[in-house]
């Protein structure tokens, strides 16, 4: 599956889902991680889906999302919800939380924020931003 696919197949029919029922957080979840995920299949594209170390992948990743900020609150939002807490490794220090999704109630959508991003907003941002990216057309 290409950036294309994966973004039409998979991301945006999550966010269609999601936006056909913005009471879900369950399809708010999928679409932010889902979409989150896109700009690693862009990555991929742009360097025609040769096999490279992960640290290669990585930065090429990480220049797609600091060229669009909207990509880059949505990779902190996704991140945060999946592994529940944004943890700052502060070498020979103790860790620090810099955000939790820990207080997202699945039945309060006025909770369905991150360190301040409102998810919905950032996630439509972002979808925004791929949706007018030619090589996901």
């Amino acid at each position: 599956m290409n950036a294309a696919e994966f973004f039409k197949g998979v991301a945006e029919r999550n966010y269609e889902e999601f936006e056909n029922s913005p009471e879900d957080l369950k399809s708010l979840w999928n679409s932010v991680v889902s979409m989150n995920t896109v700009a690693e299949y862009l990555a991929l594209d742009q360097i025609g889906y040769t096999q490279v170390p992960r640290a290669v992948l990585d930065e090429q990743t990480k220049k797609i999302r600091d060229k669009h900020k909207s990509l880059s609150d949505l990779k902190f939002c996704a991140d945060t919800l999946k592994h529940v807490r944004k943890i700052k490794d502060q070498r020979n220090a103790q860790f620090t939380t810099v955000a939790t999704s820990t207080s997202v109630s699945y039945d309060d959508r006025t909770s369905w924020k991150i360190d301040g991003f409102d998810l919905v907003q950032v996630l439509q941002q972002a979808y925004i931003t791929l949706n007018e990216t030619p090589e996901l057309t």
